[in-house]
């Protein structure tokens, strides 16, 4: 899987990410505008866990990682958290 995902190109940031990792990303979903950059994670993906019952910026961490390195993404969390 790794030949494949970096000899197409270009690679966008959340698939080269899920490649360093040895995931696959997902075909079908858009993970929207990257709020946390440390682990590539977009408002959309946030936004469906919000809706999945994460309702705080440490449960968002433990689910998706967004707000557990550099920190920097925890305000935009929590106005996206409301």
């Amino acid at each position: 899987y790794m030949d494949e995902a970096f000899a197409a190109a270009p690679v966008q940031l959340a698939e080269g990410h899920a490649a360093l990792h040895g995931k696959r990303p997902a075909e079908d979903a858009d993970p929207g505008r990257i709020i946390c950059s440390c682990f590539s994670v977009g408002e959309n993906t946030i936004r469906k866990a919000i809706a999945g019952g994460c309702d705080s910026a440490p449960a968002l961490g433990v689910k998706l990682r967004c707000g557990t390195n550099c920190g920097s993404c925890v305000p935009e969390l929590k106005a996206l958290l409301g």
